[in-house]
């Protein structure tokens, strides 16, 4: 969706602006952050592939968990 710090994208960045509907579940990968992805959860996106915004992150927990937030509902928050 957007440049990423992880991995090297064959195409360019295309951004929230260009998701379409889907009849079946939407990820969003590339470059993501907390800033940059509500409206791709507003264009459809069930699920966010984040690398490197959580692993660089203080508190990776912390970063994960207010990704989970992002999303409509109960956040189920899970113990190893």
């Amino acid at each position: 969706m957007y440049s990423s710090r992880s991995a090297a994208s064959p195409a360019a960045p295309v951004g929230a602006a260009t998701a379409v509907p889907a009849k079946a579940p939407v990820a969003a990968s590339g470059g993501l952050t907390l800033d940059n992805a509500p409206p791709l959860i507003a264009a459809g996106a069930s699920l966010l592939a984040v690398i490197s915004d959580v692993f660089s992150a203080p508190g990776p927990a912390a970063r994960a968990a207010a990704y989970a937030g992002l999303f409509p509902g109960p956040s189920q928050e899970t113990t190893a």
